[in-house]
Parts: C-alpha cells; structure tokens; sequence
C-alpha cells in the first residue's frame, strides 16, 4: 500500500514540477522510469495546467512576489523582445516547453497582449507536440539500455 502511494506522490510531483519548468520533470520521469504514457501524462499534464495556471494567474503572482521584494515589476528584458520580433507567437510557444519554461514563455506572450485564449490554445498545442517527443525519447533510452543490459 505505502508503495502504491508513493509511486502516485511521484505522478503528483512529476506533473507538479512539469508546470513550472518542465524539461525536470521530463528528466524525473525518465530516472523513475515511466512507461511511455505515464510520462506523457505526467509531464504534458503538468506543463499545461501550468500554461493555463500562469497564464491566467501569473500578474498576481508576479506582482505578489514583486511586493515581497519591497520593487515593482521589472519590465521585459530586451533578449525577450528580440527573440518575440523574431520568432513571434508561435516562437515563443514552441521554445516554452523545452527552453523557456511555462511561466517565461507565459509572461513573455502576455507582456506582448496575446489573448489569454489563444495562448492557452497553442501552448496546448506545444506542450502536446513536446511530450511526444520526450516521451518517445524516454521510451527509446529505456529499451537501448535494457538492450544493453541484454
């Protein structure tokens, strides 16, 4: 019983950490050793949940944590603006799971008026299109090392 709970405590921090920066947990559920769908699940669970949390709750957040440090928000730093006049939206979307990380590339969108609609919609997208990828990755490094375990 203790076992099954902490392999769920797992999932649950997994997910958890997937929604704030989720190439960790990408590489947590590849050390645990999760199935192709349990980490799919896991980690593009979590990095959408944390879209849609940031994206709709980051302001608060960031002005919360702008007020415990006694300064006002710091604005977009120019790098940000660079790689949006570049790349734009879909960018911006597509580098947030593997790079950026849900609360970035949520700020950088919003700080550039995305609706919060579309940006939930593609970010979705994203983080689906990232799992997969991940996810495969995780499955083909689990069958060559029992390959070579043999």
């Amino acid at each position: 019983m203790s076992e099954d709970w902490g392999q769920e405590l797992f999932y649950l921090t997994t997910f958890l950490v997937s929604g704030v920066k989720f190439m960790v947990g990408v590489a947590m559920s590849i050390a645990r050793g999760f199935s192709f769908w349990e980490q799919f699940v896991c980690t593009t669970g979590g990095g959408i949940a944390g879209s849609i949390f940031f994206t709709y709750l980051g302001d608060a957040v960031r002005r919360g944590i702008a007020r415990l440090r006694g300064h006002p928000p710091r604005p977009l730093a120019p790098h940000w603006l660079r790689l949006w006049e570049r790349y734009g939206l879909w960018g911006v979307v597509l580098l947030t799971p593997p790079i950026l990380s849900p609360p970035i590339g949520t700020a950088i969108a919003l700080a550039f008026q995305t609706p919060r609609g579309l940006l939930v919609r593609r970010l979705t997208i994203a983080m689906i299109l990232w799992g997969l990828v991940f996810a495969l990755f995780g499955q083909g490094l689990r069958e060559l090392i029992q390959m070579l375990a043999g």
